[in-house]
C-alpha cells in the first residue's frame, strides 16, 4: 500500500485548473452534473475534486457540515462521486420506500460548496497532522465497507485534517473510492 500525506494550502482566489483540491467550485472536465439531494430536492454542497486515471472524480454530500439521513451510505442518494471526463452515472440512490432510481443532476456549473478553493500538497510522511490520500487498503474504522468488487481507495477523509465543517459523525472518516474501470466513483463514511 503507498500512502501518500498532504498539507491543505489557502490559496488567494479560485483554483481554475484540474488539480487536488478542496472546496471551491469544481472545474468541469466535462458537462456539470451537479447532484440533486434525494431528501432535500436540493443541491449537495461541493467538497472536492481529486485526480484519477486520466480525469476528475468530484465529490459532493448532502449539507456536508450537518447531519442528512443516509449521507454514510454509498447508494443512499445523499452523497455522489461525480467521475470525468468520461464516467458513467449509474448511482443508484434509496428512496423512502428503499426503491431504486437514478441519481438526480442539475446542469449548473456553481453550487454550495464548504469553503473558499484549498490546494493540497504533498509532504514527507513523517509529519504529523496531514490531509491522508491512500493506494490500497484504507484504514476502516468499523469494518471493510468496500463499495464493490474492483473498487479501490482514492481518498480517505478525517474531518479534523479539513479546514472547514464536514459531519462524518463521531470522530467519523469519510472513504472516496473508484471502479475498476475509472468510470464510477463511490463514497461513504464512518463513524465511532
Amino acid at each position: 500500500m503507498t500512502r501518500r500525506h498532504f498539507t491543505v494550502v489557502p490559496v488567494d482566489g479560485p483554483v481554475t485548473e484540474p488539480v487536488l483540491k478542496l472546496g471551491g467550485q469544481p472545474v468541469w472536465l466535462a458537462a456539470p452534473q451537479w447532484p440533486i439531494s434525494l431528501e432535500y430536492d436540493e443541491p449537495m454542497t461541493f467538497i472536492g475534486q481529486f485526480p484519477v486515471r486520466g480525469g476528475l472524480a468530484y465529490l459532493f454530500m448532502t449539507r456536508a457540515d450537518d447531519y442528512a439521513p443516509y449521507a454514510a451510505e454509498p447508494e443512499g442518494g445523499e452523497n455522489a462521486v461525480i467521475v470525468q471526463p468520461d464516467g458513467r452515472l449509474q448511482l443508484l440512490r434509496r428512496t423512502v420506500h428503499d426503491d431504486p432510481a437514478p441519481q438526480r443532476v442539475a446542469d449548473q456549473a456553481d453550487g454550495p460548496t464548504v469553503g473558499p478553493d484549498h490546494r493540497l500538497i504533498q509532504v514527507p510522511p513523517e509529519g504529523e497532522g496531514e490531509l491522508q490520500f491512500a493506494d490500497g487498503e484504507p484504514l476502516w474504522l468499523q469494518g471493510d465497507e468496500t463499495p464493490g468488487d474492483g473498487y479501490g481507495l482514492v481518498a480517505q477523509l478525517a474531518p479534523e485534517l479539513l479546514p472547514f465543517k464536514v459531519n462524518f459523525g463521531d470522530g467519523g472518516v469519510g472513504y472516496v473510492f473508484l471502479s475498476a474501470d475509472g468510470r464510477e466513483g463511490r463514497f461513504l463514511w464512518q463513524g465511532h
